[in-house]
C-alpha cells in the first residue's frame, strides 16, 4: 500500500493546476479528443456559471488529474487527465488568457498534431463569435470557477500511480482496454530497464496501428483466449475486467532468471536467449504462441506486432496467396449481417496459423468458411449468444463443433482438418440468402468430392444430385410437378440455379460443373445442355439421387 506521505490529494482551481510544471510523458497515448468533445466541454463550462464566476457555490468540477512527480523532481508527469488538460490550454490560448507560467510540455506525434490543429481552429471560430465581455467572463469562470481533483504521487511510487489510473478508468470506461494494457506494459518496461529510445519506438509503432490493435485484442485474441478454454466471450469483447488475460510474467532482469517461479523459468530464459539488443533497438526471434503465458513489458509489444501482421495478411484479402485463400469470405466482407461469420472465420484461421503455420492453410480456410457459413445460414437472426453456443458446442450444435478446443490440443494440423471434416451438420433447407447458400453448397459439395476420391463428371453429378436430395429439393420438385419421377431437365435447372452448373458461350451455349477439388479446379468439360440432361437422366434411371 502507498503511505500517506507518498500521495497528496486536493481540489485546486484550473489556474492553480495550470501553474504546475505539467508534462505529458512518452507512455501516454496521443491527444485524440475530437472537436465535438472540445465544444461540449466549453458548453458545459458556460452553462455551469450560475453565480459570481469565482464564488464557491458555483464551483464546477471538471474531472480528476493524476500526476506523478518524476525522478528529477522538476516536473509532474500526467498519468491521467491529459486530454482535458491539453484542451484547457487550447481554450485559454485562444482567449489570450495564458500567462508566462502556464506551460505544458506535450509529446509530438502526427496524430496529436492533427487533433491539436483541428480543435484549435474550432475553438477560435467559436470564441471569435463572442463579444469581448463574454470572452472575459468565460476566461474568469474557467480559471477561477472551475476545479479538478488533483492527485499528486511522489517520485518512486510510479506503480501506485498507474494502479490509481487503472482503477479510475475501469470505473469511468474512459479509455479503451488496449490503452490500459499499453500503460501497464510500459510500466513493466521501466522495471526491466528498457531504454527510453526503445520504449518510444515501440509506442510509436503501436499508435501508428492503433486502428488494427484494438480489434486484434478486443475481438480476435480475446475470443481465442476464451473459447479455447471453453469459456463464453463477452458480446462487447475485451474490457477492463478482462485485460488480466494479457498480463503475466514480470521479467527479473538478465542473469536473474532463477528468481522466477519454476513454471516461469523456461519462458523467461527463452525470451532473453532470443532477444538481442544493439544500440537503442531490439531484434527478437522469439516464437510467440497465443496459448502461452504473457511476458510483461517489451515482449507484449512484440507480441502485438506479430499477431497484427498475421491478421492483416488474412483480412486485407489483396495479397497472394491470401486473395484466393480468403475469396469465399471476402465476398461478404462489406455487409454488416455477416460480421460475426467473418470474424469467426478469421479467428479460426489465425489460431490455426499460430499453432501450425501456413501448411494446409487453403484447406483450413475452406473448412473454416463452411463452419462459419453454416452458423450464419442455420439461424434467421444471429446474436452473439448464438455464436458462443455454436463455438462451445452447446445445445443443438453438439460437442464436436468445438473447433478452438481441438486446435489447442491437436498435435498436427491434419488432425484439425480431419476433425472439421467430420463435424456433423444437418442439411440446410432452401435459404433466402441465396448468395451465401449457393457458395456454401458449392464448397460443401467440393468437400464430398475430395473425401470420396471421385473425379469423373458422372461421379460429381451423382454427389450433387444426392446433395439436392438431402436438402429435399427433389421431393419439392415432385410435389410441384405432381409426378412420381424426376426428369434430368428438372435436376439440371435446380443445379444451374444454385450455381453448381455454369455456362459459357462458345459457338452456342455450353455448360460445365463449377465444383472445386482441394488441389485446384475440376477438369473443365463444356457440353451442351442436352448432353447434361442425358447424363442426369442416366443417373436417375440407375436409381442414384432418388
Amino acid at each position: 500500500m502507498m503511505s500517506n506521505d507518498a500521495i497528496d490529494v486536493g481540489v485546486c482551481s484550473i489556474r492553480e493546476l495550470l501553474h504546475c510544471p505539467l508534462r505529458v510523458p512518452s507512455y501516454q497515448r496521443p491527444y485524440v479528443w475530437r472537436t465535438s468533445n472540445v465544444l461540449q466541454l466549453i458548453e458545459d463550462i458556460g452553462h455551469s456559471a450560475q453565480f459570481d464566476p469565482a464564488s464557491d457555490e458555483s464551483r464546477y468540477r471538471i474531472g480528476t488529474v493524476i500526476a506523478y512527480r518524476n525522478e528529477d523532481g522538476t516536473s509532474l508527469d500526467i498519468v491521467d487527465g491529459q486530454q482535458r488538460v491539453i484542451t484547457l490550454h487550447l481554450v485559454l490560448a485562444a482567449l489570450e488568457a495564458c500567462d508566462g507560467d502556464m506551460r505544458l510540455n506535450i509529446r509530438d506525434d502526427e496524430q496529436s498534431r492533427r487533433h491539436l490543429y483541428e480543435n484549435d481552429r474550432a475553438i477560435r471560430q467559436l470564441l471569435d463569435s463572442w463579444e469581448g465581455k463574454r470572452r472575459s467572463r468565460f476566461a474568469g469562470r474557467l480559471l477561477d470557477g472551475c476545479e479538478v481533483l488533483k492527485i499528486e504521487v511522489a517520485k518512486g511510487h510510479l506503480p501506485e500511480a498507474f494502479q490509481m489510473f487503472d482503477s479510475q478508468n475501469a470505473r469511468g470506461k474512459e479509455l479503451d482496454p488496449t490503452d490500459l494494457l499499453k500503460a501497464f506494459h510500459l510500466r513493466c518496461m521501466d522495471a526491466d530497464g528498457v531504454a527510453e529510445s526503445l520504449k518510444q519506438q515501440l509506442v510509436r509503432r503501436w499508435e501508428l496501428h492503433q486502428d488494427e490493435i484494438q480489434p486484434l485484442f478486443g475481438t480476435y485474441l480475446y475470443r481465442i483466449a476464451c473459447w479455447n478454454r471453453r469459456e463464453k466471450a463477452k458480446p462487447g469483447g475485451l474490457d477492463s475486467d478482462s485485460i488480466a488475460m494479457f498480463k503475466g510474467i514480470d521479467l527479473p532482469g538478465r542473469g536473474n532468471e532463477r528468481q522466477c517461479a519454476p513454471w516461469q523459468y523456461n519462458f523467461v530464459a527463452a525470451w532473453y536467449a532470443n532477444t538481442g539488443r544493439t544500440g537503442g533497438g531490439s531484434e527478437t526471434s522469439y516464437a510467440f504462441q497465443i496459448d502461452q503465458p504473457m511476458i510483461n513489458g517489451e515482449a507484449f509489444f512484440r507480441y502485438a506486432e506479430h499477431y497484427r501482421s498475421l491478421l492483416r495478411q488474412q483480412t486485407m484479402h489483396d495479397e497472394t496467396p491470401w486473395k484466393e485463400i480468403c475469396a469465399d469470405i471476402a465476398t461478404f466482407a462489406h455487409t454488416w449481417r455477416y460480421h460475426y461469420m467473418i470474424e469467426l472465420f478469421h479467428t479460426i484461421l489465425l489460431y490455426y496459423r499460430d499453432r501450425f503455420g501456413d501448411d494446409d492453410v487453403a484447406d483450413v480456410a475452406r473448412m473454416a468458411f463452411l463452419y462459419a457459413a453454416y452458423m450464419r445460414l442455420s439461424v434467421r437472426s444471429l446474436s452473439f449468444a448464438t455464436v458462443n453456443n455454436y463455438v462451445l458446442g452447446a445445445d443443438r450444435w453438439g460437442w464436436n463443433a468445438r473447433v478452438f478446443e481441438v486446435i489447442r490440443y491437436a498435435y498436427r494440423g491434419r488432425d484439425v482438418l480431419s476433425h472439421m471434416a467430420r463435424i456433423a451438420r444437418q442439411p440446410i433447407e432452401d435459404s433466402k440468402d441465396r448468395e451465401l447458400w449457393n457458395r456454401y453448397m458449392m464448397r460443401n459439395a467440393g468437400r464430398a468430392i475430395n473425401d470420396d476420391g471421385v473425379s469423373s463428371s458422372e461421379d460429381v453429378l451423382s454427389l450433387l444430385i444426392d446433395t439436392l436430395r438431402q436438402r429435399g429439393l427433389l421431393e419439392k420438385i415432385r410435389r410441384e410437378k405432381q409426378q412420381s419421377g424426376i426428369e434430368g431437365h428438372d435436376v439440371f435447372s435446380a443445379l444451374y440455379e444454385d450455381g453448381l452448373i455454369v455456362h459459357e458461350k462458345k459457338g452456342g451455349w455450353r455448360y460445365g460443373l463449377q465444383a472445386e477439388k482441394g488441389d485446384g479446379h475440376m477438369p473443365e468439360e463444356w457440353v451442351t445442355k442436352e448432353e447434361w440432361v442425358k447424363r442426369i437422366d442416366n443417373i436417375l434411371n440407375q436409381g442414384k439421387g432418388q
